[in-house]
């Protein structure tokens, strides 16, 4: 009998497959983590740096067009600088001296894993942008 208890605790033959199923889940969800970040960061640069073209154009040629011109082609702006944003909300805003541009859209996470910690698995980027009218 003592012999049998020997051999049983001597063997580990699945040590390492046991080991590997609890770690596994960490690793996935910080590999996830990783390319969704990736992702999510990406597309709020593209989002800040659309909304700064669309402000540097519309703050320039502001007194040219009327405030209707100025929304739409400050839309395509944004929509050709960042085209991976699904239909953009953008906001003219024009103020005493200045105009300030807002976008905001909804994207979708990448991974399953991480997108059960966003409601209906959607990131919404934002961003502002005010410009002085020139």
């Amino acid at each position: 009998m003592i012999k049998f208890i020997k051999s049983i605790i001597k063997n580990e033959e699945g040590q390492s497959l046991v080991e590997f199923a609890l770690v596994l889940p960490i690793l996935l969800l910080l590999l996830c983590g990783i390319i969704d970040f990736g992702w999510i960061f990406g597309n709020q640069l593209l989002a800040n740096n659309a909304s700064r073209e669309a402000a540097r154009y519309t703050a320039v040629h502001y007194y040219d067009s009327t405030t209707d011109d100025d929304q739409a082609t400050a839309a395509q702006i944004v929509a050709d600088r960042a085209p991976t944003l699904i239909s953009p909300t953008v906001t003219l805003t024009p103020s005493a001296g200045s105009v300030t541009i807002k976008v905001s859209s909804q994207m979708d996470v990448l991974t399953p894993i991480v997108a059960a910690f966003f409601e209906n698995g959607k990131y919404t980027v934002d961003a502002i942008c005010v410009m002085r009218l020139e």
